[in-house]
Parts: structure tokens; sequence; C-alpha cells
């Protein structure tokens, strides 16, 4: 019997990647026979207390100066209590670290899993955990100590190289996608909710005005289309911010800002979102102009849902998409190469369109169950 203790700080149901990734491998881990899974994580002051999630889930109580103590107690309540044989640290300096001194101390293997900013780093604007020399040095100890590591892309894999991993130490595992769920929403019809014509070539973008978004790209590249009326843009994610900026470079009637969706998040509310869905089918392409992704998740949803993705360089989703095809990568990434980009797929956007269930159906392996088969896969080879 395989009982996995997934370590990990925030959980579900908190809106983030990392959360659902932790979420739905749980969920599909106990799934399989002979294997079990128990979540640790941190307090979730603002998660009901009587949520329930479909596996044991252990929420760290939270006290002043005890909070820390208590932290680890917990992890250590899930591993006595569930009988763990295997430890599973989401994070390389949040939870593979904690993992690794567990390993430790109750002398069981560990798998450490890194989910993109604790391996890539950007100097110029001060992003990723290897800025800081402490869980530089943290992230470095995991990775020689690891068991096995798991990387969500083959970007995120040679990261871990570059920082010390054996290639063959380091099994590429790509994140989920919820494939029955998206295709059980119902359609609706998105664009006169928006404001947007039939004939309008629709871009949607997902996410917030984080600087490693670098949506100041892709407004100035919207600037440079503004001729071409028809081409809009839906983006997806805190308003404030968003509208701020596109009023800064002048394409306030070319985007069009929804907030977050859902819009009042409650916690009995599961993913996929509904209207994030019809979103995603109301438009004709996903853009993301982040400095890095370890594989996007947004990216792969919109493939499911039929649109095709362009992204940049350092985009771990590219190791999916057919190039030309369910995708493009930006060949320069400045808002000149992304506004010819742009404009070459308005031009094909009925050939696009009739792509459609292709670019679902390049997608279909990357299920949830599929996912968690290859991770007991890589538990077991460590036994």
């Amino acid at each position: 019997m395989l009982n996995i203790g997934l370590i990990t700080s925030n959980h579900y149901p908190q809106m983030g990647g990392l959360e659902y990734c932790t979420h739905f491998l749980a969920e599909h881990l106990n799934s399989i026979e002979d294997v079990n899974a128990a979540v640790a994580c941190s307090t979730l002051r603002d998660v009901p207390a009587a949520f329930k999630y479909n596996y044991p889930c252990y929420r760290a109580k939270s006290f002043s100066v005890l909070t820390p103590w208590l932290f680890k107690k917990n992890r250590e309540r899930m591993i006595k209590t569930e009988s763990v044989n295997m430890l599973h640290g989401q994070m390389l300096h949040g939870g593979g670290l904690d993992a690794m001194a567990l390993s430790k101390k109750f002398n069981i293997p560990f798998v450490a899993q890194s989910h993109g900013s604790d391996v890539q780093v950007i100097p110029e604007i001060n992003y990723g955990a290897l800025m800081e020399p402490e869980k530089k040095e943290q992230i470095k100890r995991v990775i020689k100590n690891a068991d096995k590591l798991i990387a969500v892309s083959s970007i995120n894999k040679q990261c871990m190289i570059e920082l010390g991993a054996h290639p063959e130490n380091v099994e590429v595992i790509h994140n989920g996608v919820d494939i029955d769920g998206i295709n059980s929403v119902p359609f609706t019809d998105l664009r006169p909710q928006l404001g947007l014509k039939p004939e309008d070539f629709v871009i949607i973008t997902v996410g917030r005005n984080k600087p490693v978004k670098r949506m100041e790209l892709l407004f100035t590249a919207l600037q440079l289309l503004k001729d071409y009326k028809s081409i809009k843009c839906i983006c997806v994610g805190p308003k404030q911010n968003l509208e701020k900026l596109a009023k800064k470079y002048d394409v306030e009637n070319q985007v069009v800002f929804t907030g977050t969706i859902p819009e009042n998040f409650s916690y009995d509310i599961n993913p996929p979102y509904p209207k994030l869905v019809n979103a995603y089918r109301a438009s004709n392409v996903y853009v993301s102009t982040s400095y890095v992704e370890s594989f996007g998740n947004a990216a792969s949803e919109a493939i499911a849902c039929g649109i095709p993705i362009v992204v940049g360089k350092k985009h771990g989703v590219r190791d999916i998409i057919n190039e030309g095809e369910t995708g493009w990568v930006m060949p320069k990434e400045t808002s000149t190469s992304l506004a010819e980009l742009i404009l070459g797929l308005y031009e094909q956007r009925v050939a696009l369109k009739e792509n459609e269930a292709s670019i679902k159906a390049s997608v279909s392996h990357l299920t949830w169950q599929n996912v968690a088969n290859k991770t007991v896969d890589v538990y077991k080879s460590i036994l």
C-alpha cells in the first residue's frame, strides 16, 4: 500500500495554479488501487473550517509565535495518522524543504516537485526564489537530497539541472487539465454580454497584472493594431490595475475587462468555472506575454476549449503544442513582433476556427488521472 503525504503551504480552495494542482493530484491518487493520499497544509484562515475535502486534509493551527511549531506538528500528525510511507513536497523551497526534513526524521523517501518560481529567475524584475541567497541554498539542498524530482515541463527540468540535479533523477510530468469538466460546461455565447461582435477577432489573456506577466508587451502590441477595429482583447483578472495600464497605452476601446472569474467566489464553486470556459470559447486565440511560465494552466485549458495559444520562449507549455497548428511561440518578444504574429493569425481566422476539434484533441491525454498514474510510477521507482 502506498500512503502518500503531500506537503504544501497554501491549498485549495484558495485560487492558484499550485493549489489546484495539489488538489486534483490528491483526488486522483486516491482513485488508484492500493494508493492513499493525504495533504498537510497551512492554516487557510479564509477557508471555512467545515469545508469538505474528499481526501484527508490536515490544516495547521495558528497561534502567535507558536505558529511554526504548530505547522511542524501538523505535518507530523499526518505522517503518523495516515502511516505515510512516501512524502511529496510541492515547491522546492516550501513543501520540498519540509519534506526533506521529515524524510530524515522519519526515514521516509521523498519526492520534490518544482512548479516554476522556485527555479526560474528574472533579475530585471527581481522575480524568483533564487534571488534570495538563503532560499537558493535551500533549493540546492532539496535538489541534492530528493530521492526523485518532478518537473512540470522540460524548461522546468533544465532549470533544476543547472542547479545541480542529475538529469536521470528528474521526471517531467505536465500539469493536468480537467478535460471532462471543461467538456461538460454548457455553451453560452458570451460575445453579446461582453460587447463583442460575431465577426470580431478576439484575443484572450488570463492573470493578474504582476510584473512577471508583462502585460505592457500585449498592450503595446494592441496599440500597433489600432487600425484593425475588429481585433479585440478579453482580459480576465482584477480590473483596476489592468484598466489603468490600458489607459496608459490608449487601448481601452480594444480591451474588454471581465474582472476575476468567478466574480463572486464562494467555496462551494468548483473549477472549471463555466464563465471562464465560455470566455475561452468566445475567443480566437489565447496570448500570454509572461517573461516565464513553468507550464501555464490557463494556456492548456484554452487549448482544451479549442483555441490555439501564443506564448513566449520560456513557457513550459511549449512542450505540448504543435507549432503552427495548436500554438505559436513569439519569435521575438517585442511589441512589433507580437503585433505581426497576431495580425497573421487574424488573417487565417477562418482556418483556426475549422481546427477547433483537432486543437482540443491535442491535449486529450493531459487528464489528471494520467498525471496521477505517472506520479505513482515515480513513487514506485524509489521504493
